[in-house]
């Protein structure tokens, strides 16, 4: 009742501060991110907030608030844990809001958010790495706000690498992050501590202990200066007790994991206090403590049964004690436990690894891009630099001319004046000698005064010939530059493609030769057993495993058909896709049917042919899961704008929501990459229909 009172008063004064459009929102308290009543009433606040602010006139300071509070509520829903889709759906409304008020700082708030929806995801790195480097262009366009966003693209790059193994890079980019850290006069002391426990933590992947043990130390520092959150302290503790583990310290280890166990008491979180457990129990191994040991590990074990590697640390510690006590049947059952957890742990890493690996590609392409419009960048400041210099050059020629101009002038009315008074004072001489010497005096004085302005005109002309000859000197040679680089660009794009199609084929070999050899021995292996000596359960099974052998062999070799046919690389894109309908109609699911031109080779490049048909894979696989169609066609037709390919079913349609996770990105990109077009037409309950255009020759 006292916890609903005070945050209804919360409401009631985030209501009043609202009139006066003020956009100061909550600290949020992350020791506090799993208790359900304390996060619903902070999203509360944040709709009412949100709400109010609509009903406001249209200026700067309510746009402000209405951002802020967005950004505060995709906080919440992200630290909430259990509701971070959520997050990611009022950050895009943020990342909308803020590009219609041309507004940068909270574009990058919104991107900020979405990249940590996407690197928390663990299967979409490479969204978060686009994401990243998006951040970083417009920080290029908005150099004022480099110094506070620099270092947090750099933080997020080196956790993403972190994630992906690239532990060099990982490096790299976490010391570049502390180097920016200390720019940003808003940087707060624990996310200094954040950044040194990321970068300890690479370190001690890496085996280098003494480093990591500098940072770990450094982080702590820096987490009791700001008297930092339990959470970040039992995180660190625990970090720190596996660093002395492996220094083999496990008195030392056992201090540091002692004290993440309570703080995970104090905060009621058993998931991240069974790794202590874990960790710990490891250490009363090292210190010939089995009995400590087995109580821990088994504790750790009942409060975690989701993570591998907690249960395989815990599994592995049962076994090493089990032995210090010579209880070799519990430690034979334990190993077992081990070995077959080890494998299903690979089976995930084996599916997790296809992602990572286009992760780092796609990292190095962003890189690649990155660097490259950096230089272009650097090489038109370079040309508007000269160009700067051309035009102060001929200012100063102005400048010099009108300066000499005016000092003819002076030196005319001057000799005029003295002309003058020479004629004056000789008056009463005889006046015609007087006018003939004036009249020579004038004349001798026009010439030399002329002879000296085309002299300096014809000066003046050779130093701008000069000038527009280095213009386009330095114009040809920027030309050039850019050829250089439009075709490099076209080089790795072309390498790229040659990397996946070399890498789909060595996939296809391996799962045709390697995986459907060991099928094959296995199966041969069990037909050894003499099936009418067994009862009739063990029979049974005995016949459902070789049917079991035999559909996974014909799974695994229409799969490695699929990723490269060999009719595409000998007869064509027409061929390719022609046997691929009639695999695909003896799933006996959705009937596809196959119209094409005449001719069986088309105009076509080996690569396009090879991203055409990698595209009507995955335009006929998004069929069969999502479309629920009984019937699909498929039409590859040759007109004068060049190949067209369509693909329309008769299924459910496309929902808005469902767009983003079923890869047409990856095959607009792969249209574009052709110099063609995209498009997708939907309508709910009515079918889709898929239409590619890419040019010919």
């Amino acid at each position: 009742m006292h916890c609903f009172w005070r945050y209804t008063l919360l409401l009631w004064l985030g209501t009043t501060t609202l009139k006066a459009q003020s956009y100061q929102t909550p600290l949020f308290n992350f020791d506090r991110g799993a208790e359900r009543s304390y996060v619903d009433s902070l999203l509360q606040l944040s709709r009412q907030q949100v709400r109010l602010i609509g009903q406001l006139p249209a200026t700067p300071t309510a746009d402000t608030a209405r951002m802020e509070w967005l950004h505060f509520m995709a906080t919440v829903y992200h630290n909430s844990y259990s509701r971070r889709d959520s997050s990611r759906l009022v950050a895009n409304q943020l990342a909308q809001l803020a590009q219609r008020k041309h507004n940068i700082k909270y574009q990058l708030k919104a991107l900020q958010l979405l990249e940590r929806y996407h690197r928390s995801a663990g299967d979409k790195f490479a969204e978060a790495i686009r994401l990243n480097f998006q951040m970083l262009a417009l920080i290029e366009a908005n150099p004022p706000l480099a110094s506070m966003y620099t270092w947090r693209i750099y933080r997020n790059l080196g956790k993403i690498n972190t994630s992906l193994d690239q532990r060099a890079d990982a490096i790299t980019y976490l010391l570049k992050s502390l180097a920016w850290f200390g720019k940003d006069p808003r940087g707060e002391q624990n996310q200094l501590a954040d950044l040194h426990q990321s970068l300890a933590n690479v370190y001690l992947k890496d085996n280098r202990l003494a480093e990591a043990e500098t940072h770990f130390i450094e982080s702590l520092q820096h987490v009791d200066s700001q008297h930092g959150n339990l959470s970040s302290l039992a995180y660190l503790s625990n970090d720190m007790g596996r660093l002395y583990l492996a220094q083999h310290k496990p008195a030392v280890a056992l201090q540091h994991l002692e004290k993440a166990i309570a703080y995970w008491g104090q905060l009621n979180s058993p998931m991240p206090q069974s790794d202590a457990l874990a960790d710990i129990a490891q250490a009363y191994v090292a210190l010939g403590k089995p009995d400590e040991a087995i109580a821990h590990a088994k504790q750790a074990l009942a409060q975690n049964r989701v993570v591998f590697a907690v249960r395989l640390t815990a599994l592995n510690t049962l076994v090493a004690a089990y032995g210090q006590q010579h209880d070799w049947k519990n430690a034979l059952d334990a190993q077992t436990l081990y070995l077959a957890l080890k494998a299903d742990e690979q089976q995930a890493q084996n599916r997790s690894d296809v992602l990572r690996q286009h992760a780092v590609f796609e990292r190095e392409r962003l890189e690649t891009k990155y660097r490259h419009e950096r230089q272009l960048q650097e090489q038109r400041y370079q040309t508007l630099a000269r160009e700067a210099d051309i035009d102060r050059l001929n200012n100063a020629l102005e400048t010099t001319a009108l300066q000499q101009q005016s000092q003819t002038n002076a030196l005319w009315f001057r000799l005029e004046k003295e002309a003058l008074k020479t004629a004056a004072t000789q008056k009463q001489l005889a006046q015609q000698a007087t006018i003939k010497q004036l009249t020579v005096s004038e004349l001798s004085t026009r010439l030399a005064t002329r002879k000296r302005i085309q002299d300096q005109l014809f000066t003046g002309l050779i130093i701008i010939s000069g000038l527009g000859v280095l213009l386009v000197y330095y114009s040809l040679r920027l030309r050039r530059s850019n050829r250089a680089l439009r075709a490099k660009n076209a080089d790795i794009e072309a390498a790229l493609i040659k990397g996946q199609r070399l890498e789909r084929k060595r996939v296809a070999t391996e799962l045709h030769d390697r995986v459907s050899s060991l099928l094959g021995a296995t199966k041969m292996t069990i037909q050894t057993i003499d099936a009418d000596t067994l009862p009739p359960q063990a029979k049974k099974l005995y016949e459902n495993s070789l049917f079991l052998l035999d559909d996974a062999a014909k799974q695994v070799r229409q799969l490695s058909h699929n990723l490269l046919p060999k009719q595409l690389l000998e007869q064509g894109l027409v061929q390719a896709i022609n046997d691929l309908v009639a695999r695909l109609n003896l799933a006996d699911q959705t009937e596809f049917s196959f119209t094409y031109p005449s001719a069986n080779r088309l105009p076509l490049s080996e690569t396009a042919e090879f991203n055409l048909y990698v595209i009507c894979l995955e335009l006929c696989t998004n069929i069969i899961r999502h479309a629920q169609a009984s019937h699909a066609r498929i039409e590859l037709t040759q007109q004068e704008r060049g190949l067209q390919l369509v693909l329309h079913d008769n299924g459910v349609g496309i929902t808005d929501g469902s767009v983003a996770g079923m890869g047409l990105s990856n095959i607009r990109e792969r249209a574009q990459q052709l110099g063609g077009h995209f498009h997708l037409e939907s309508i709910l309950g009515a079918g889709t229909q898929t239409t590619i255009l890419v040019p010919l020759g």
